[in-house]
């Protein structure tokens, strides 16, 4: 994988910052997605299996429906979960570039596991409608049977592998993001172990499958159950079976979820916590219990009434999950974009001296002289006010002095408001950084 090391270049800070803008749309889109996506499989895996064992028809037709829920569309898990994926790898190969964290190698690790637990899913569905066309034939001749039980045996087993692939694919696309955020193991991440036994993973893992359960909950209740909703179900049995099922598990998962958010706040390491990811923490676990209130209304009332507002608040809550680990990276990996910053000057000065291209030094004498010195002067009025009478109140604060000469505005009614001069902004700080150094010299 060194290629990706060899594949970047250096990046300004500007561009480092839209790379993090790009990174939180990642997150975005491919964890609500793979909430989903595992929630739905772990399921309907877990009541095949059940059915395998006790025969209920309710239980196989629910886990048919459940893996159908997600793999209706043969482009999701590329759209939804490659594409963003490898997003993930290239913002997280440039934003740690020189840092040797094996953080985007182990993002490729996981998206080969994603793969595979997707060819075994899709052929677990297929499988599973295989096996209802076959149960449909009862003239229970040999070749018949023998089909029947192939398909049966075939749909356990890649059922089971496919899970197995996703849950360890998400695993280590979470042990990753973890990583990334806790820079003292940085020089351990030569092995995989150190992604995979970390108690922050682990924490952020268990907290995911429960996300995972209550949000396929809510979203079995909005698409099955909402006013406008496309499914008819005659067999009543089966509705109020569904519903249950989601009103149940959906308020049982999101009441274990505050526990997990608790322990991964408390793995976190302390050079990623700031402000801002314990505001966010908070916020979440408000959120969870209006959706815990909301999935109990809903159960002890018998409806369905809320099943769009538990949609819009775990978007909400996924939304602030996303803010609490990009402020924890951006926090942790200050002292990585000052040395990516350093590195991208010398890189540019190196590249610029190559070309032959002059570097130019803006001075801010110059400017003066030629923009500034035909209504100023130190100790004289001339158009505008004696720069000895006003520059005291810009003296540490040369940022305030730049914002004015680059938006100049009406301060003394006695003068004229100043033109504005059209400088950029390193103009405006050379000329600023000038002027405030004759400034103190003329204080002496």
């Amino acid at each position: 994988m060194d290629f990706l090391e060899n594949a970047v270049l250096p990046q300004s800070a500007h561009h480092m910052v839209l790379l993090k803008y790009l990174l939180a749309l990642t997150f975005l889109i491919v964890l609500p997605y793979l909430s989903v996506l595992i929630g739905s499989t772990l399921l309907s895996v877990y009541y095949n299996s059940k059915s395998s064992r006790s025969g209920n028809t309710l239980h196989s037709k629910f886990a048919k429906q459940l893996v159908d829920l997600v793999t209706f569309k043969k482009s999701l898990p590329f759209g939804l979960g490659v594409v963003p994926m490898l997003s993930a790898m290239f913002c997280y190969a440039q934003l740690l570039h020189l840092a040797y964290t094996g953080v985007p190698q182990y993002i490729f690790v996981s998206l080969i596991f994603f793969l595979v637990g997707i060819v075994f899913i899709y052929t677990y569905k297929y499988s599973s409608h295989i096996k209802d066309i076959l149960g449909k034939i009862n003239n229970g001749d040999e070749e018949t049977n023998y089909y029947k039980l192939k398909s049966a045996t075939l749909l356990n087993k890649t059922g089971k592998y496919g899970i197995l692939f996703l849950l360890f694919s998400v695993y280590l696309f979470i042990g990753s993001i973890e990583l990334a955020v806790d820079s003292s193991r940085w020089t351990d991440s030569s092995s995989i172990l150190s992604v995979i036994v970390s108690l922050s993973t682990l924490t952020y893992f268990l907290y995911f499958i429960a996300a995972s359960v209550a949000v396929t909950a809510a979203v079995l209740l909005y698409y099955y159950f909402r006013p406008n909703s496309e499914w008819h179900e005659s067999d009543d049995e089966y509705k109020n079976y569904v519903k249950k099922f989601a009103l149940t598990r959906g308020l049982v998962a999101t009441i274990t979820l505050p526990i997990f958010i608790a322990l991964n706040i408390f793995a976190t390491p302390g050079i990623a916590l700031n402000g801002i990811v314990f505001g966010a923490a908070v916020i979440i676990l408000f959120i969870i219990l209006l959706i815990a209130n909301l999935f109990y209304m809903m159960l002890k009332e018998a409806n369905t009434k809320f099943s769009a507002s538990v949609i819009y608040l775990f978007i909400i809550l996924f939304t602030f999950l996303v803010i609490k680990e990009q402020a924890a990276f951006s926090t942790a990996t200050q002292n990585q974009f000052q040395m990516l910053s350093a590195n991208y000057d010398a890189y540019r000065a190196k590249l610029n001296e190559e070309l032959g291209i002059a570097t130019v030094v803006i001075s801010g004498e110059d400017i003066f002289n030629g923009r500034c010195s035909a209504c100023h002067k130190f100790d004289a009025k001339l158009v505008g006010p004696p720069y000895n009478s006003v520059l005291d109140k810009y003296v540490g604060k040369k940022d305030d002095l730049v914002k004015f000469v680059l938006n100049p505005v009406k301060v003394n009614p006695e003068y004229p408001v100043m033109p504005n001069q059209g400088l950029k902004p390193n103009e405006a700080e050379a000329i600023a950084d000038y002027i405030l150094k004759v400034y103190e010299e003329n204080k002496k």
